[in-house]
């Protein structure tokens, strides 16, 4: 008779995430080694890879599967409030000591190569691919300006944050998020559109 509950290679998975994120908060990227993860996971290193390449994949993976939700865009009233509520949650997440982990991942890429790719594609480029998303509910809901150029528009709300957490040149406090919000309506928001824009 089966087991009631979660396969064990769930199970093993699981245990595998949370021991890698918990090892690389506590003592830092460079310092924790694959065999490391995997005997505090209880399973063997041939099972961790077969999910994962390499350690810099299965750390970005239990940081989206473990935390990556506590930035996602929350349910609001219009598409523009879930963005305001959303950049309030990422410096919230970044004064919190995820910041900490997310500093010294980026600053380990710097000289990593397999770890500056697993960062871009498993946790940079899903992230701005949901924030184009909404900005372009925004723009259809009328929010917006249509003539934006999105990627642009994400570097200016998004970037501020990360220059702040990653070279620690102020706070991340509320009033600072409020002004990034503010400045990046007025120069992105319909109210502050031309005549000729915003003329039928």
């Amino acid at each position: 008779m089966g087991t009631i509950g979660r396969p064990r290679s769930q199970e093993a998975h699981d245990a595998i995430l949370k021991a890698a994120l918990r090892l690389v908060t506590k003592r830092g990227f460079r310092a924790v080694g694959v065999n490391e993860i995997a005997a505090a996971a209880g399973v063997g290193k041939m099972t961790l890879y077969r999910h994962w390449p390499n350690k810099a994949a299965l750390v970005m993976d239990s940081l989206l599967v473990l935390i990556g939700s506590e930035t996602a865009f929350p349910e609001a009233g219009s598409a523009i409030e879930s963005l305001r509520q959303q950049i309030d949650l990422q410096a919230a997440f970044f004064r919190s000591p995820r910041g900490n982990l997310i500093r010294s991942l980026v600053a380990e890429a710097q000289s990593d190569l397999e770890l500056a790719c697993a960062f871009r594609d498993r946790w940079l480029n899903p992230r701005r691919e949901g924030v184009r998303e909404i900005l372009r509910a925004a723009i259809a809901e009328g929010s917006l300006r249509r003539d934006i150029d999105i990627d642009t528009a994400i570097d200016l709300l998004y970037g501020s944050l990360y220059y702040r957490l990653l070279l620690g040149s102020d706070t991340l406090d509320e009033p600072f998020v409020d002004h990034i919000y503010q400045q990046f309506l007025a120069g992105h928001g319909v109210l502050y559109a031309s005549d000729e824009e915003i003329r039928p």
